[in-house]
């Protein structure tokens, strides 16, 4: 399978976009003040977030081996740890991360591309079912608080929550996500790559969503913690139910921009505004996250990508056309 390639002016309009965002809120909330509250800021908090950077991965590649295991159980987990790591570079500079879904494929190929698409596929569902009820809880709370809250949010709950509750079901009984999907997107290719989700037993279901909980717990309060090194008065009751409801309203929302910098930047200084967080101090929280959760594995993952590339053009070429996709197998990463 060759490697994705970013038509250039789509990189350049999601980065022209998420600096465009973010300069709008550096501007509204004044440069000075994002620079006082980082000079400011207790590093013991920020190094424990940092700490936490392993956990996430490790748990975003174990989830993933998991459910790769159901197919083909002889995968070791630190092919599928390099695979995770590896396509992080693709997945920042495509639209919504679809270059994770390639990247893993190229780099695992002991499965089908399709089969690693829909477990890809499955295991992101999962984290945005974790989001969506996380920020559904918070709503609660959150609303009581509000003396002019708009009159929408009441539907707003019932509706996520029968939108939640669908997904809920359609992750814990796959056999039921394989017949849905099948019939909403009755081509090919969706029916050879969602016959993955039959072969899931629902015992790994139900740990795929506990183990996504866990993992939402563990970003969640990463971004906890930096928030809480720049505004050290901030309450933590506060700052998780804020931090709750900016990944909700992230996952709402479409990714436009790079890494979704400016988005979940917005919706920061915005809910956790309500809870004692000055803007800046909201802008630096959300931004270091972004730094430590995409960018730095994105930074790790490099290497590997160019290692990948530098193999597929060193293959020699047959009548002009791509290299076969089997010596694109990598060699087993040492321990």
């Amino acid at each position: 399978m060759p490697l994705p390639q970013t038509p250039p002016w789509l990189f350049a309009l999601k980065g022209v976009l998420a600096v465009v965002a973010v300069a709008a809120l550096v501007h509204v909330v004044e440069p000075a003040e994002v620079w006082r509250a980082v000079s400011q800021a207790d590093p013991r908090w920020a190094l424990v977030a940092l700490a936490l950077v392993p956990v996430n991965i490790g748990l975003e590649a174990y989830r993933w081996g998991r459910l790769v295991r159901t197919i083909e159980p002889s995968v070791r987990h630190r092919d599928v740890l390099r695979a995770v790591v590896g396509s992080y570079p693709l997945g920042l500079l495509t639209p919504g991360r679809i270059g994770d879904y390639v990247g893993r494929a190229v780099y695992l190929r002991e499965i089908p591309a399709s089969a690693s698409a829909a477990l890809t596929f499955g295991e992101r569902m999962a984290t945005l079912a974790a989001c969506l009820v996380g920020g559904l809880v918070a709503l609660g709370p959150y609303l009581r608080v509000q003396e002019a809250a708009s009159p929408l949010w009441p539907a707003v709950l019932v509706v996520g929550w029968l939108a939640t509750s669908g997904l809920v079901a359609l992750i814990l009984f796959p056999g039921l996500a394989h017949v849905a999907l099948t019939t909403v997107l009755p081509f090919a290719p969706v029916r050879r790559a969602a016959a993955s989700f039959s072969k899931i037993p629902q015992e790994e279901a139900v740990t795929l969503l506990a183990l996504s909980a866990v993992r939402y717990v563990v970003f969640s309060g990463q971004f906890v913690l930096l928030a809480r090194a720049v505004a050290p008065e901030a309450p933590w009751l506060g700052l998780w139910i804020g931090v709750a409801l900016v990944f909700f309203a992230k996952s709402a929302i479409p990714q436009v921009t790079l890494g979704d910098l400016g988005v979940r930047e917005g919706a920061a200084v915005f809910f956790l505004g309500a809870y004692g967080v000055a803007p800046a101090a909201a802008l630096d929280a959300s931004l270091a996250l972004f730094g430590l959760n995409l960018l730095l594995p994105a930074l790790a993952g490099t290497p590997l990508l160019l290692q990948l590339r530098l193999r597929r053009d060193s293959l020699p070429q047959r009548g002009g056309a791509e290299p076969d996709a089997a010596p694109l197998r990598q060699p087993a990463p040492t321990a």
